[in-house]
């Protein structure tokens, strides 16, 4: 979808205005950071894959060769690199000329200008190419041309690409995927282990998985760090765990989790999928004649969206399920993460901060030597 179908009233509340979304992505700050934060999402991003450009020669052969049993349709080549990387080792095993003899029938299509200029040394001319210099773009062309009974030959130069890649093949295209990448976990433990503390401690509301392998090394690192059990239960009750795809959904859905996809493989469409989504778990109330929406961590009041720390949120939403029952500390604490660490003054000082976030208002009420309300 294009930016318009993302875009609200200038005078409303954004979607995501009050959540936390963790993005896993082959890189650091992947571009749907700056969706989600116009849609006033607040984004922590994390590289869960690491896409180097060293094939595995045994998987890249094999795709070479199964490229030369028949006539190509379509050639997409995602980067400059990677196509120099496949002749290189086509010209090894001496099949390099009748390589470029299947890309000569084939209708060519390249991500960028080095991607355009490498194929144009082999002699092509005619190259198809997006104003965004971008694969995905490449791939949904492709697919609205519902290439149906095509051969599509495709390199690929990073794992999150495999999801409309293999979109293709769903419409009924031969497709042959050259992978010019290898997948690893990222460079250091400690990261993925902090996505699995964000998740497990539901620090976000959701995660988003960005390919196949954001998903497996997230389970994997769970597991090794002995919190796979806490990692599910947190995705199956208070966290959405959106998957670009089916690929990177197969593995959620096999332990028990049902993803959030979007209607395409593209992070655009999840993100939509995402803005729907989020605001529907969110608790409504009108109280004293005051709207009342809580989110994931801000409260919208009449319209205007109030940040709310975890622990006087966590306060807010045990009160938010009976307004005005009274609750006691030894009560609070049961709906507050960790509550059998939590002391009565801590609550009692939850409370306050929760009041000063909420100044101007008479929402939260005490009943003395009984405990706390929510004003119904």
């Amino acid at each position: 979808m294009g930016a318009e179908s993302r875009a609200h009233p200038p005078d409303a509340v954004p979607p995501l205005a009050g959540y936390s979304v963790a993005v896993a992505a082959d890189c650091r700050r992947h571009p749907v950071a700056d969706i989600l934060g116009g849609l006033g999402a607040r984004v922590t991003g994390v590289q869960a894959i690491r896409s180097v450009p060293q094939p595995d020669e045994r998987l890249l052969r094999a795709a070479t060769e199964r490229a030369l049993t028949a006539p190509c349709d379509e050639l997409v080549i995602s980067s400059g690199g990677g196509l120099r990387t496949w002749l290189a080792a086509a010209r090894r095993w001496g099949l390099a000329a009748d390589l470029i003899d299947r890309f000569a029938g084939a209708r060519v299509l390249a991500r960028d200008g080095r991607a355009a200029d490498e194929l144009r040394e082999l002699g092509l001319t005619v190259i198809w190419s997006t104003a965004g210099a971008s694969t995905e773009e490449l791939f949904r062309y492709l697919a609205a041309q519902r290439p149906s009974d095509r051969r599509i030959v495709a390199q690929l130069d990073r794992a999150s690409l495999r999801e409309p890649a293999q979109n293709l093949a769903r419409t009924g295209a031969d497709l042959v995927e050259v992978p010019t990448y290898r997948t690893l976990p990222p460079s250091h433990v400690g990261i993925l282990r902090r996505l699995v503390d964000l998740v497990t401690r539901r620090q976000v509301d959701a995660v988003m998985l960005l390919g196949e392998p954001a998903a497996t090394h997230l389970l994997a690192q769970a597991a090794e760090y002995g919190r796979v059990d806490e990692l599910l239960n947190a995705l199956c009750d208070d966290v959405r765990g959106a998957c670009l795809g089916p690929l990177t959904a197969a593995h959620l859905a096999a332990r028990g989790v049902r993803p959030l996809l979007g209607t395409g493989p593209y992070v655009e469409e999840l993100t939509d999928a995402l803005a729907i989504a989020l605001p529907r778990f969110a608790t409504r109330l009108r109280i004293n004649g005051t709207e009342v929406e809580i989110r994931g961590h801000a409260v919208v009041l009449d319209g205007r969206v109030v940040p709310i720390q975890s622990g006087p949120m966590a306060v807010l939403r045990a009160l938010a399920r009976s307004p005005g029952r009274v609750l006691s500390c030894a009560e609070i604490r049961r709906f507050v993460p960790d509550g059998s660490t939590v002391d009565d003054h801590a609550i009692e000082m939850a409370v306050l901060r929760l009041r000063r976030s909420l100044v101007g208002t008479d929402l939260i009420q005490t009943v003395m030597r009984r405990g706390y309300r929510l004003a119904a």
